[in-house]
């Protein structure tokens, strides 16, 4: 597994839309994190695979693997991990975050359109939970 960049806290953002992609992994970046991001589930599953992410941003309605399914395998992989599910078709995803919270894996829920200083805000309260909890 790789060791982290000079110690910058590692983000993943997974959605099939590139732009949110990258707008996230911008200011993700612009605030000191090393971000990445990737436009499917099972790309997300390789990458946590490959590199030890403290958090992923992951999109619930994308082609394949939904956010629910990906975040399932993900927890296989890094128990830990804190993953923050977000999407902008709250009426189709409404089932898959019902069952998310019934089986107790989403630890945030944002909705799209989000706001910068929400993404930030998110990742600053999880990563100092996980220090806090250390």
């Amino acid at each position: 597994m790789v060791e982290r960049d000079r110690g910058r806290k590692r983000v993943l953002i997974v959605d099939d839309e590139e732009t949110i992609g990258l707008g996230m992994s911008e200011i993700l970046r612009d605030e000191g994190f090393d971000a990445h991001y990737v436009t499917d589930g099972k790309s997300a599953i390789e990458e946590v695979k490959k590199r030890k992410y403290d958090i992923v941003f992951m999109d619930i309605v994308m082609p394949g693997l939904n956010g629910l399914d990906t975040y399932r395998e993900i927890k296989k992989i890094r128990e830990d991990i804190k993953v923050i599910l977000f999407t902008g078709y709250f009426k189709d995803a409404e089932d898959v975050i019902t069952q998310g919270v019934r089986e107790g894996m989403i630890d945030e829920f944002i909705r799209k359109p989000y706001f910068a200083d929400e993404i930030i805000r998110s990742v600053k309260k999880h990563i100092k939970r996980r220090q806090t909890n250390v």
